[in-house]
């Protein structure tokens, strides 16, 4: 069963800070996204989707949320903001457009305190320019 973004998010911010999990309900989340489509094939598209995750969080395997024929969603936690200790969580749907094209949507989310890093804008960049 899939957590919410921010049940996972509470979680990696109280793995960081014992009081990180409940001070995260008070805090705004920061949401950035885009859409793009691939111009490569289905399975193509995901794989480099699959290497795009894995080089943003390395070490983590992207978690498969939903698998259907023509539509995958994969999940990872990475970090984001000052030296990479934010949590953001990416979500990123694929789902095929033709024989030859897959379009992507690519969701970053991450909570913010009083400072504003854009944790979940700057990894949406980032992937952004992977991507290409």
């Amino acid at each position: 069963m899939q957590q919410p973004e921010d049940e996972l998010l509470a979680e990696a911010l109280g793995r960081i800070n014992r009081g990180g999990k409940i001070v995260s309900r008070f805090l705004k989340n920061d949401i950035s996204e885009f859409d793009r489509e691939l111009p490569l094939g289905f399975d193509l598209a995901l794989e480099r989707v699959r290497a795009v995750l894995v080089e943003l969080s390395p070490g983590a395997n992207p978690e498969l949320v939903e698998a259907a024929t023509d539509r995958v969603t994969l999940r990872v936690l990475t970090g984001g903001g000052a030296l990479n200790m934010n949590p953001v969580v990416v979500t990123v749907d694929a789902t095929r457009s033709g024989d030859r094209t897959t379009t992507l949507h690519v969701r970053a989310i991450a909570k913010e305190g009083l400072i504003k890093q854009r944790a979940g804008q700057k990894v949406v960049e980032r992937i952004s320019a992977l991507l290409n």
